[in-house]
């Protein structure tokens, strides 16, 4: 069973007006004499996918037997947003449009009123876990966070935090795996995936995190891409032979950082960097190390697929 572990299904007004503003600006500044006025409200209609049917085919496509879908909670910081219970809503919808398929998870900054009662009810209507994202401005290790990973300990419910680079318009310095050390050491039995393993500037601060417990998973979304080459395939495999001599093969996940929006991915993503991974046996070899079946299909998802009771 393929499972990838990191996707978001957008819709309009799920990510805030600062970030829209931030990409104008960019991709204006790629082409001369063009504005981000030019464009800006051109740009949110072509990521997204309110339906999850362009997921659900690509991962057709590609062979992905199910996603983890991740709705980001941006907090009070930013503006223009609908509601996170609303973005949540909508992922439970999708997700129950294609049983067996589509996985909500759900997102939550804790500075918000009921944080913690908000979490308990989404477990309670199948949500699977959260998308946390301290980058969009909270520490990790409030006392009211400590509730709620406590609250998902309980339920047995996997937490991912965003870890390395953040967006554009976030803090990187709250994106460092190091800050989670603690939790994992006092939540030995929650679930605790690291999203994207630290990439691209912290990875032996992931694995240190990895090595507190086993409990942690460390996800490796966008180490590869679909454009990346033999040198980066070889460097993943790398990556993951360290983590598994260091903690253990079944620490190590699969993830893509898949957006299904017409505009943000191209139709072979999801293949490609599929493909990245299935070929780390090979990569391995080359390397003088090996990875066996049974492991690559771990990392493809049987961890997942534990942590979730699939």
């Amino acid at each position: 069973m393929i499972i990838d572990a990191h996707t978001h299904l957008l819709d309009t007004g799920h990510w805030p007006r600062e970030w829209w503003d931030w990409v104008a600006q960019d991709w204006s500044g790629q082409q001369p004499g063009r504005k981000a006025s030019d464009i800006r409200d051109r740009i949110e209609p072509g990521l997204v996918d309110p339906g999850a049917s362009r997921m659900v085919s690509r991962m057709d496509d590609a062979g992905v037997d199910a996603s983890v879908v991740l709705p980001i909670d941006w907090g009070p910081d930013f503006t223009g947003t609908r509601p996170i219970t609303d973005v949540v809503d909508q992922a439970l919808s999708q997700a129950a449009a294609f049983p067996d398929r589509l996985i909500a998870f759900g997102g939550i900054d804790p500075r918000r009123d009921r944080a913690v009662e908000l979490v308990g009810e989404w477990l309670d209507r199948g949500v699977r876990g959260l998308k946390l994202y301290p980058g969009c401005g909270w520490a990790p290790t409030t006392e009211t966070e400590m509730d709620i990973y406590r609250l998902c300990e309980e339920r047995r419910a996997p937490v991912l935090f965003h870890t390395g680079h953040p967006l554009p318009v976030l803090d990187s310095e709250l994106s460092n795996p190091l800050h989670l050390k603690e939790i994992a050491a006092a939540f030995p039995d929650l679930p605790l995936w690291l999203g994207h393993a630290g990439a691209p500037v912290w990875w032996q601060e992931a694995l240190e995190v990895a090595e507190t417990g086993p409990n942690v998973r460390l996800e490796m979304s966008v180490w590869v891409w679909d454009d990346s080459d033999e040198a980066a395939e070889l460097e993943l495999a790398r990556k993951v032979l360290e983590a598994r001599d260091r903690v253990g093969i079944d620490r190590i996940i699969f993830g893509t950082d898949h957006v299904s929006g017409r505009k943000v991915r191209s139709d072979g993503f999801l293949p490609a960097v599929l493909g990245m991974f299935q070929r780390l046996p090979q990569r391995a070899e080359v390397l003088g190390g090996w990875i066996s079946e049974a492991e690559l299909a771990s990392i493809l998802g049987g961890t997942v697929a534990a942590d979730l009771g699939l």
